[in-house]
């Protein structure tokens, strides 16, 4: 069997990452994270910097997540368009 080429690695990392995000499981791991954790920091006391810190950069993880899953996406889509 032929070792794919790195155009169709990246189309189809692109795919697996499309499918994963248009999940609607993880649709809803993500939101419901989301939720959580703004509903959290929201609702921390003022003494609870570390908590609010914490849940900040949680939130960024995630955030970053989806941009590289959106990434690759959009690479995956690239190289298809390549000839």
């Amino acid at each position: 069997m032929a070792e794919r080429t790195p155009k169709e690695k990246r189309v189809s990392k692109g795919n697996a990452a499309e499918k994963l995000l248009n999940d609607p499981i993880i649709q809803e791991a993500f939101e419901k994270l989301e939720n959580k954790y703004n509903s959290a920091w929201v609702s921390s006391g003022l003494e609870d910097s570390q908590k609010r810190e914490t849940l900040y950069l949680s939130l960024r993880a995630l955030g970053e997540l989806k941009l590289e899953l959106e990434s690759m996406i959009n690479t995956g889509k690239i190289a298809q368009r390549e000839n």
